[in-house]
């Protein structure tokens, strides 16, 4: 598939206005529809298949089978008539975005799906989201041909990387402020008839605005035109305000199922030097608890990167927590020795390597790491 193939679908994703007077372009209401698209829908739904496989096989997708099967089985709870249409995918990205393709394939980016609390919150998003696609938003947008231009006019300027920036530009920025309103409306009653607590579906977004917040991100290009985040909040507010309504936010289903994706998107948010955003997350004592013990390493990390007076001693504390709660998760070891090494603690930073050399002595990196531990033994020898 193009380069240009690809800014033309995605152009159709996220495309900067809407077109109202689309006639005759109905939403689908049971999946037999689907087998009555017009020839360009279906062209349009032959680039979505090829941009599917394009992320397959270039690596963006984190694949975990399980993990696979739980988000879909939220998709087809919330669009029992559309099971086997609608395919949600995850891509590797730390940024808290997710869009909906023409043909039925739902990327949720990791950092997403790692932020939230509940199911009932990944069901907020999804819905939202699933509803562009059956309301045929994409395929709408596309048909404006001076949209997708300058969409592609604005990609080349910017020199947007097709695998970076663009995809973690969610469709929640994407369409005019009536479609996105739409899939609010309908997404939040496919919660509803699902029985999950429609009332979780507002904390999606306030995580959102925390993030853009705290990094201080700026808002894409094509931002100014649909839909502000605060928007969204209060659209979601009015919806919840109507009352009347409870339902299931199944917490501990949804933190067990995603255990492993949590850490994951800590490990990247890390290797990325994102920070901010792993003590966005795990400062609050309340949220961290929700976490596998190994994420207090992470936290240790995250004072280790930002370097503020007295960052070394908090990032020494969770370095620690995470040895004596989770004593076989290698990497805090090595952490704390090299903490120790750079403060002159050699025997601290003997015994941690000793650890780590120990228990990970397949690791890639233990030809690096015996050489800090020759350096610390020296280090004591002169002690």
């Amino acid at each position: 598939m193009t380069t240009r193939s690809i800014i033309w679908l995605l152009a159709a994703t996220v495309a900067m206005q809407s077109l109202d007077s689309y006639g005759g372009v109905l939403p689908f209401m049971t999946a037999a529809d689907l087998g009555q698209l017009s020839e360009e829908e279906e062209r349009v739904w032959g680039s979505g298949r090829e941009f599917d496989e394009m992320l397959r096989k270039n690596g963006s997708l984190y694949q975990d089978e399980s993990v696979e099967r739980y988000v879909q089985s939220v998709a087809d709870r919330l669009f029992p008539e559309f099971v086997d249409h609608i395919h949600i995918r995850l891509i590797r990205s730390p940024q808290l975005n997710a869009f909906a393709l023409p043909n039925g394939s739902i990327y949720l980016n990791l950092g997403m799906l790692a932020r939230m609390e509940n199911e009932a919150q990944l069901a907020a998003l999804i819905g939202h989201e699933g509803t562009h696609f059956i309301y045929r938003h994409g395929f709408q947008s596309q048909q404006g041909v001076k949209n997708a231009s300058a969409f592609a006019l604005g990609v080349a300027m910017l020199g947007i990387p097709i695998f970076g920036d663009l995809l973690a530009m969610s469709s929640v920025y994407g369409f005019s402020r009536e479609k996105e309103s739409e899939a609010d409306n309908v997404g939040y009653q496919r919660m509803v008839r699902a029985d999950y607590d429609p009332r979780e579906s507002v904390k999606v977004f306030e995580h959102l605005m925390a993030e853009v917040k705290v990094l201080d991100i700026k808002e894409p290009f094509f931002f100014s035109s649909h839909p502000r985040l605060q928007e969204r909040v209060d659209n979601y507010r009015k919806l919840i305000d109507k009352g009347g309504v409870n339902g299931e936010t199944r917490q501990e289903i949804f933190l067990e199922k995603t255990r492993k994706v949590r850490l994951d998107n800590l490990e990247n948010e890390i290797s990325m030097n994102r920070f901010k955003s792993v003590l966005l997350e795990l400062e609050d004592e309340k949220r961290r608890a929700d976490y596998a013990p190994e994420a207090q390493y992470y936290l240790g990390e995250a004072y280790r990167q930002r370097g503020n007076e007295g960052d070394d001693k908090l990032a020494e504390q969770f370095y620690g927590k995470a040895i004596t709660d989770a004593p076989q998760f290698v990497s805090s070891y090595r952490a704390l020795g090299l903490l120790c090494l750079k403060r002159g603690d050699y025997q601290c930073a003997t015994q941690n390597f000793e650890k780590y050399l120990m228990l990970a002595a397949d690791a890639k990196d233990v030809v690096y790491v015996r050489q800090y531990y020759e350096m610390a033994i020296k280090g004591v020898t002169k002690q």
